[in-house]
């Protein structure tokens, strides 16, 4: 049996997941719930590991799964691996190197998400139209035929970049949501990396 403090995070835990497609991280658990240390979270979550509630795994910030006869509450879960941050605004350099690991509920994102898929979480407002904005984390597909007026994480001339894909005359370049922001059209290098297939965001 829980604690009504332990039955309270485990609740915030599957009502996260449902609302944003992954698991909360210990600093999201914290503010939630006024916990002054995050030792105290890592307490309470020690105790629902304990009771079978959860499953507290190594890799990650948001590696929280639902165990035992709870896992019912949630849909099957897929383990991205998180590659920092894309540039919602003008290019930047590319960081290749994998952060961690997204744990995201594939109910909650409405398809099973193809070997190669990745998150990067959206810096810049470049795509705000789009209701995609600074602090979201998208997760991209890879694909080798993307179309057009896809919405696709992109290296042009050799800086990262999500942007829309759009093509005039046959020549493809790059489109802000954001007004603000001007067309890239590539000097001599536009490779895609992948089509953004869903947004996870956090509220509040």
């Amino acid at each position: 049996m829980l604690t009504p403090r332990q039955q309270a995070i485990f609740d915030f835990v599957l009502e996260f997941r449902r609302r944003h497609g992954c698991s909360p991280s210990i600093p999201e658990i914290q503010r939630a719930f006024e916990i002054r240390s995050p030792n105290g979270v890592v307490g309470h979550l020690h105790a629902l590991e304990a009771k079978g509630y959860i499953r507290h795994g190594q890799r990650g910030s948001r590696q929280i799964d639902v165990t035992g006869p709870h896992a019912a509450q949630r849909g099957p879960i897929t383990d991205l691996p998180l590659y920092g941050q894309i540039a919602a605004g003008l290019p930047e350099s590319v960081t290749e190197a994998a952060e961690g690991y997204v744990s995201v509920d594939e109910t909650t994102l409405g398809f099973r998400p193809k070997d190669g898929c990745f998150v990067v979480r959206v810096r810049g407002d470049s795509m705000k139209d789009a209701c995609i904005l600074p602090g979201d984390m998208v997760v991209v597909e890879p694909t080798p035929t993307p179309r057009e007026n896809q919405i696709v994480a992109a290296l042009i001339d050799g800086d990262c970049t999500l942007k829309r894909l759009v093509r005039v005359k046959g020549k493809w370049f790059l489109k802000a949501e954001n007004a603000a922001y001007p067309e890239l059209h590539p000097r001599s290098d536009l490779v895609i990396q992948g089509v953004v297939r869903a947004v996870i965001r956090r509220l509040g």
